[in-house]
Order: structure tokens, then sequence, then C-alpha cells
């Protein structure tokens, strides 16, 4: 157990307008104080911000919040909390320099309930919950307002919510003996990703994706590694398609085993017989960057079965292709990269970096005999061309 509570109630939860629950934090790390209670904070605003170190808009708010500590000094109290080990959160302090006090606690969703990081809990003078919200819409103002009228009002961030008078609306359904494909609207009791179906014998026969834009359902199908490989034509351009409940689609895929080889092209032709904008791949010379086998350190696996798991900055990976992993770094940089390590076996991958210390990346990658660096010239790269249906 990392972390013990003490609260009045079991089922005591943040609400906004109620006095926050009565909550013990301990393993607090970057401060002298051993444990820090909810109820003796009270004379001075408090900030709880639940986050990951693997959780990339998590990192710039804690560095927003960093910044709001130091000017609100005498009245503001900062804490933040994760449910990582402390070991990941000091590499995140030293790393960093922080000077905000963090929690490695696994408890508090019994008293703060939330499903999407980051998530931020604002607590005015006396102990009431004034703000559960985005911390995007945490600033000075906010505080200021805090400190002179003692209330503020900000969006709500309700993970929970669920509205009755939204209803999923099908776009349109076609099933036969080869297959079945469907197309829906918004649906507010998913996330947004997708999920690879299977047949009873394993096989795989179909997909099913949630709440996404136009250019992600393509983006899937197409088996693009990300956005930065999406090239816009006929004066499209990404805000055309903003993830909002209007522009996000579900969809879901399933074929016979006559068409298992077939299932993304069914898909990429139904897309584009049924939407304006339509998609295809295409070749095009980009600035990218490119991951090298330096010193041929690394050995080709000895794992039984392939296994690909990851949490933001933490990989492990079993029996997986060079291209993987060039795939997964592609997940934190704004250009395309690009496998040139020639290696062409399957390999055990374990790694652990900060996304705010690149350096970290590279010593993990060096750990493999591999190295990640800008190519020095644009290089062919494979990208998806979106363009309005003629």
């Amino acid at each position: 157990m990392i972390s013990i509570i003490s609260c009045k109630k079991e089922n005591e939860i943040a609400e906004i307008g109620k006095q926050v629950p009565d909550y013990t934090f301990k393993n607090i790390l970057n401060s002298k104080e051993e444990q820090i209670s909810t109820r003796d904070l009270k004379g001075k605003i408090v900030i709880l911000e639940f986050w990951a170190t693997w959780c990339g808009p998590c990192i710039p708010a804690m560095r927003k919040l960093d910044s709001l500590q130091t000017e609100f000094k005498n009245d503001l109290e900062v804490i933040t909390i994760s449910s990582e080990n402390k070991e990941r959160l000091e590499k995140f302090i030293k790393s960093t320099n922080t000077t905000l006090k963090i929690v490695s606690d696994t408890s508090h969703l019994s008293n703060f309930k939330y499903k999407v990081i980051p998530h931020s809990i604002i607590i005015d003078k006396n102990g009431i919950v004034r703000a559960i919200t985005n911390p995007e819409n945490i600033n000075k103002e906010v505080i200021n307002k805090l400190i002179s009228k003692n209330e503020i009002s900000l969006d709500l961030k309700d993970d929970f919510y669920i509205n009755p008078e939204l209803k999923v609306k099908t776009i349109k359904s076609i099933s036969n003996q080869n297959y079945r494909i469907e197309l829906k609207g918004y649906d507010q009791k998913k996330r947004g990703g997708s999920k690879i179906l299977k047949d009873t014998e394993g096989n795989i026969n179909g997909i099913e994706m949630w709440n996404s834009t136009i250019p992600r359902l393509y983006q899937t199908l197409f088996d693009i590694a990300s956005p930065s490989r999406m090239i816009y034509k006929d004066s499209l351009n990404e805000q055309d398609f903003p993830y909002k409940k209007e522009h996000q689609y579900n969809m879901t895929i399933e074929v016979s085993n006559k068409f298992q080889k077939k299932w993304r092209k069914i898909g990429i032709d139904f897309l584009n017989e049924n939407f304006d904008v339509n998609a295809k791949i295409g070749i095009d010379t980009l600035s990218c960057y490119v991951l090298k086998n330096v010193d041929n350190t690394i050995k080709k696996s000895t794992s039984n079965s392939s296994e690909y798991m990851f949490m933001g900055t933490i990989l492990n990976a079993k029996k997986i292709k060079m291209s993987q992993l060039a795939e997964y770094l592609e997940n934190f940089t704004s250009i395309p990269v690009l496998d040139k390590t020639n290696l062409n076996g399957e390999y055990d991958i374990e790694l652990e970096w900060q996304a705010e210390d690149p350096k970290t990346l590279h010593t993990e990658l060096k750990k493999y005999g591999l190295k990640f660096e800008k190519s020095d010239k644009k290089l062919p790269v494979e990208i998806m061309e979106i363009y309005r249906k003629k």
C-alpha cells in the first residue's frame, strides 16, 4: 500500500459548494512535511492536481501551477497527486527542479473521483470546493478572484456525467453475409480509441473505433503511425476536424472468414463513399527523425509470445520489430520517425524515461545500442493525403 486514507465517511466525495473531504495525504515528496490533511489547509487557497508523468497534457499544467505557486506563495497551496511510485516521481522532481509538493497515492479515488487526467480541484480559504475543472482553466486571474471575492465560476469537469437527452445517432448500417459495418455519431459513454476484433478462433476480423474524427478513422484503417503523416489538400486543415461531439464518429467493421484480410479496405471504401472528405496513401519527402543501430548491442528476443504495452513514457514490449519501436517514438514527436536500424528480427524492449528530459530517452535507447536523432536531410515517408471528394 502506497498511502493511507484518513476520512470521516467512506462515501465522502469532493463536490462543488461542499466542504472538501477530510483526507490525509502521505508519501509526500519535495517537502519537509510527512503528511498533509485537507482540513489543515484552511486559510489558503488549495489546488489539488491529479496527474502522471506519462500524461502529455499534465506536464505543461505542472509548469503553470509551479509558476502560480511561486507568484502566490503566501495565499496558495498546490498539492499534486499521482498514483505512480515514489522512484518514478523522484526522477521527475530531479529532472524538472519543480518546487511543487508531489504525493504518491493510490487510494484517493474513493474521495476524489475522476477518469481522465489532468484533473484539478480548487478549494477556497474556508475549505469549500469551488471548482472541479481542467488545469487549462486555472490562471492568476482565477486565483486573484478567489482571494478578493472567494468565488469563481469555471467549466465543470465531470468524467461521470451522462446527458440523458444526448442519444447515439446511427448514420448508416450495412449487414450481409460477408461483413457488417455500423457508422454512428458521438457516444458520450465512450472515450476515443479503438479495439481490434477477433473471431472465436482468435483471428482478426475487424475493428471498433470510438469517438474519432474523420482523419482519425482513416488513420486507423490505413495504419498510419501518427497525425504528423497527415497531409491536408484542397484548402483543408486540421482545424476543419476539431475534437468536438459533432465531429466525432463511432464505427464498427466485422467481416466473415472470407474477407478477414480485407476489412481495412472495406472500411476505407465505406468512408470514401459516405463522406465528402476522402483519404489515400502517398509518399512525400519530409523532415523526420531516424532510429539507428549504433553497435549491435541488442539481441533477438527469446520470448515465447509477443507483448506490447505502453503508458506514455513507459514501454514494455516483447518480440517487437524496430518499426514498431519507431512508431512508438513517433507518439512524442511533431514529425515522422523512420526505422533505419537495418535490424530485421524481433526484440524485447523496456523503456522508462521522462518526457520533460529528452536526455533520459537517449540514455534508455543507448542500453540497446540504439540512437534517435533528427535526419540531416528530408527523407521519403509514407503519408496519408486528406482531400475533398471530387
